[in-house]
């Protein structure tokens, strides 16, 4: 008589030091590792990254939020980092010392900035003319 025995498996993946992932399956009940391989670090970072974007947006009270798109992958992704900062904060970084000295910004580039951020003021300056005067007319 045949008296198989089923083991259930999982797959795991886990970064071994700063060198290799490690991938393979492994055993429900006592967590032994049944099969694995070690890739490097840099195969499988450019595997994932080439197939990754940067998605910035930024909300009406002013807060810029970025996060990585997986085409390859579907569905939302929780463990992907996602970065979130004020715009002033933002400017802040960007108009440091330490920033402007290894970007060797010019007077140019920070009077290209300003330009920006003064079109981004008036963008919002009419909108908000825009909302008031759409809300005096619809509360008459």
């Amino acid at each position: 008589m045949n008296h198989r025995q089923t083991v259930q498996l999982e797959p795991f993946a886990e970064v071994t030091g700063d060198t290799a992932y490690r991938f393979g399956y492994r055993t429900i009940v006592t967590g032994d590792c049944l099969s694995a391989i070690e890739v490097p670090t840099s195969i499988v970072e450019q595997a994932v990254l080439t197939r990754a974007s940067l998605a910035t947006r930024v909300v009406p009270d002013g807060t810029v939020i970025s996060h990585i798109l997986m085409s390859h992958v579907r569905g939302y992704i929780p463990n992907i980092p996602t970065d979130v900062a004020s715009i002033e904060t933002l400017v802040q970084r960007a108009i440091s010392a330490e920033n402007l000295r290894m970007e060797e910004a010019t007077v140019a580039d920070l009077s290209t900035l300003l330009r920006k951020l003064e079109d981004s003021v008036r963008l919002v300056t009419d909108t908000i003319s825009q909302m008031t005067s759409d809300e005096g007319r619809t509360s008459v």
